[in-house]
């Protein structure tokens, strides 16, 4: 049974009954990078933890003895176009777990002293991240693709906005974000419909203020920039993007289907050419990424500095024949197959489910629909996939290079579709 309701406020539910002992709870935020500057680049992942360092009613510690002392998980995440703060415990739980959500939404009081504690840990993190080279690469390319744009900013954000935030910007920063039409709860487990609502009221809806309109995201512009940044590292990481489509999209289909035909599993194009019959990757891969407004495409590959231009070229000539021949009937069918079955393995989880759910009433405020998610892949036609492949491919491209200075370092930005 699925369940959707928006309350006065605009704060949206959206809850699907499956048959277990476990229930998950999300609350979304619309708020991530895409919405912060320059000077404010990192604050939504900051804020997502520091709501956890103590709210009105509760310590940081009693948040997670109160969570221990039933056995639940807590956690949360940010992305580029999205807060989560979400639990997961036994279905008997919920009104512990709701209570604890909403106390982290509405309540948390950003302690001076655990402010200054948690800018260490926040900062460490992104060195950790800057010290990995896939993710400096896909940060990079990001950055590339939407230059000089929102989107283009990291999730973790510039070190010294951390180092230098206070207090004061930080909490007006969640008040402008954390407003009812920007939030949804979204659950899935078991549980009663009547009392969730009556949750859902008592520990959210009756403690939001105001009807404040949710203002729409940045439009994002694709760009074809080259960057790059030298590591003293064993391998090259090469990421290339396109501009793709948006989630609203209907063609977004054809596209995740497009980029597991190029580069999804073992037996794909990228894989069997880079990898299987060359040897000159361990990793390769192409995927896309969707947001309100625009959409990526992106192939990354790690590999060995001196084989940087051969890689590059075998890339090109992959892409050209699939715009070219197009892909097979057995590719369209494979694709759909690991398409479909995708979509029936993330049905097996609460978890995954409700973040589908979730993250659709959030950007499309539309509810989530595991049947329809088949049928869509079921209808996709072998010419609406290279209609997406002509489409995709004949956009400039932006790209990175992250790895030991070479002579080839700019190899990726000569493609040549």
């Amino acid at each position: 049974m699925d369940f959707c309701k928006q309350y006065p406020s605009g704060l949206r539910l959206v809850a699907k009954q499956t048959d277990n002992y476990t229930v998950s709870v999300g609350v979304f935020v619309n708020v991530g990078s895409v919405r912060e500057d320059s000077a404010t680049n990192g604050y939504s992942h900051f804020i997502e933890h520091l709501v956890f360092k103590g709210t009105k009613r509760r310590t940081c510690l009693q948040i997670s003895e109160e969570i221990d002392d039933i056995g639940a998980n807590i956690n949360a995440y940010t992305a580029k176009d999205a807060t989560c703060f979400y639990t997961k415990s036994a279905f008997g739980d919920l009104e512990r777990c709701l209570d604890i959500l909403s106390d982290l939404y509405f309540n948390a009081t950003i302690p001076q002293q655990e402010l200054q504690r948690e800018k260490g840990v926040v900062v460490e993190e992104i060195k950790m991240c800057r010290d990995t080279p896939d993710d400096v690469s896909q940060d990079l390319v990001s950055q590339a693709l939407f230059f000089d744009q929102p989107l283009g900013l990291t999730i973790l954000g510039n070190p010294k906005n951390i180092e230098y935030s206070d207090r004061h910007s930080l909490l007006k920063f969640k008040k402008k974000h954390y407003i009812p039409s920007a939030t949804v709860v979204a659950v899935c487990g078991k549980f009663d419909e009547t009392l969730l609502d009556k949750l859902v009221l008592q520990y959210f809806e009756q403690h939001c203020v105001g009807t404040q309109p949710l203002v729409e995201e940045p439009t994002a512009v694709y760009r074809s920039r080259f960057l790059h940044k030298f590591k003293p590292i064993e391998q090259s990481h090469i990421q290339l993007a396109w501009g793709g489509f948006a989630l609203s999209d209907e063609r977004r289909i054809a596209n995740t289907m497009l980029a597991s035909i190029l580069g999804g599993g073992l037996s794909s194009r990228l894989n069997q050419v880079v990898r299987e019959q060359h040897g000159l990757a361990y990793s390769v891969y192409a995927y896309p990424s969707y947001y309100t407004s625009c959409g990526t495409f992106e192939i990354y590959v790690g590999l060995s500095p001196q084989n940087t231009a051969k890689v590059c070229g075998l890339l090109r000539n992959e892409i050209c024949r699939l715009v070219d021949d197009g892909i097979t009937e057995k590719e369209l069918q494979r694709a759909r197959m690991q398409a479909v079955n995708a979509v029936y393995m993330n049905a097996e989880s609460n978890m995954t489910l409700m973040r589908l759910y979730g993250r659709s009433m959030l950007k499309l405020n539309e509810m989530y629909s595991v049947d329809a998610d088949v049928d869509r892949y079921n209808a996709v036609t072998l010419q609406q996939i290279n209609d997406v492949a002509r489409t995709v491919f004949a956009r400039p491209h932006a790209s990175a290079y992250v790895g030991p200075k070479i002579a080839d370092y700019n190899a990726p930005s000569k493609l040549k579709i």
